[in-house]
């Protein structure tokens, strides 16, 4: 039965009319009762002791929690010391890499004001040789120690607002300046005594100044050589219109033909490889011949005597340039074309000989074509 009485869905209705179905249970009435009272007893034991339980672990409970605030009062000041400590920590952390810092910053500076010093001895030095052997003319040497010159005095341009950084800075531009200026001295006077035998290998260390100043300097001295160069033939085939006729193109160009192999024999040595000298040369006088007949061909179909122009001089003097373009072309279109992107800078560019002097006929072409048709 106890079991019964505890079930969840326990139904006492039910249980009665189970245990009196009959007529005849009811005999059983008392010891039911009997057993209904025991059980009643039972409960009331197990609540009492149930109760008594329940209270001991409510005072275990409250004394478990009191416990805890205690033990919570005593954490709540040990975790703010710990923060505090920890705040302390970074802050001595972080004044520490301030200092760190600081002297790395401080060993930078140091760093770079002693090479910045080493430089400006280096600078000095340099500067100070560098007058000495521009006034010996020692340019070998002079070319070596003008370009270490010129790279150390770069790393002072923002040094600049320094007065003596200033003051050396133009004192290295006005020694640059004379330098070039000696230089192109030196071979004005050299080409006008006729002195270059003797003096070939000053010249070729010359040279190498002029490539340590720079492009200008460069360019400055190969349109120097070319106009004194061509001076002569200029003088010659313009100033007299006999020579300069179509009649003498082919003095033109043997006049050229020699003075290429002057350059080959004595001036060649002189000039670095990758100036390329010779094509420079040929380019000028080409260019300048082909003006030259630009002229000369306008001047004859405009005779007051009325005298067309000669065909078979025009064709003949057109074969002539073009078997001249094509020997220039023969010649400087092989190995010292070749050497071209190597040599030479970005802002060179190679002559190119094909049509360089016959572009002057091309207008008159139509003379031949029309004698044709006759």
């Amino acid at each position: 039965m106890p079991a019964v009485l505890r079930s969840a869905e326990y139904n006492p209705i039910d249980h009665l009319n189970t245990i009196f179905a009959h007529p005849s249970t009811l005999s059983s009435i008392a010891k039911t009762s009997y057993a209904l009272d025991k059980y009643q007893d039972e409960l009331d034991v197990e609540i009492a002791g149930l109760v008594r339980h329940q209270s001991a672990s409510d005072v275990e409970s409250i004394k478990s929690i009191r416990a805890a605030k205690d033990d919570l009062a005593e954490l709540f000041p040990k975790v703010e010391d710990v923060r505090s400590r920890a705040m302390q920590t970074e802050e001595a952390i972080t004044e520490m890499t301030a200092d760190i810092k600081r002297l790395d910053n401080t060993k930078r500076n140091l760093t770079l004001s002693m090479t910045a010093l080493k430089r400006l001895q280096m600078l000095t030095t340099a500067y100070e040789q560098l007058r000495g052997l521009s006034s010996s003319r020692q340019y070998k040497e002079c070319a070596q120690l003008l370009q270490a010159v010129i790279q150390l005095m770069a790393h002072f341009k923002s040094y600049r607002s320094i007065d003596q950084i200033a003051i050396l800075s133009r004192n290295v531009s006005d020694l640059q300046r004379e330098l070039l200026e000696q230089v192109c001295e030196d071979f004005e006077l050299t080409f006008a005594k006729a002195e270059v035998a003797q003096r070939r290998g000053v010249l070729a260390e010359a040279c190498l100044v002029m490539d340590a100043l720079g492009d200008n300097a460069r360019s400055r001295l190969i349109t120097w050589y070319c106009n004194t160069q061509l001076r002569e033939y200029r003088q010659v085939f313009r100033g007299n219109e006999e020579a300069g006729s179509l009649d003498n193109i082919s003095r033109r160009y043997a006049w050229f033909r020699r003075m290429l192999k002057t350059y080959d024999d004595e001036h060649a040595v002189m000039f670095p490889a990758n100036w390329r000298m010779n094509e420079m040369l040929a380019n000028a006088f080409c260019e300048g011949t082909r003006e030259d007949f630009k002229g000369i061909l306008l001047k004859s179909v405009r005779r007051a005597d009325g005298l067309s122009l000669d065909v078979d001089l025009l064709l003949s003097c057109l074969q002539e340039t073009l078997d001249f373009e094509h020997s220039l072309e023969k010649r400087f279109n092989n190995a010292s074309r070749a050497s071209i992107d190597t040599l030479s800078s970005d802002s060179e560019k190679a002559p190119v000989f094909s049509q360089a002097i016959s572009e002057a006929f091309e207008p008159y072409l139509s003379v031949w074509v029309e004698a044709q048709d006759k």
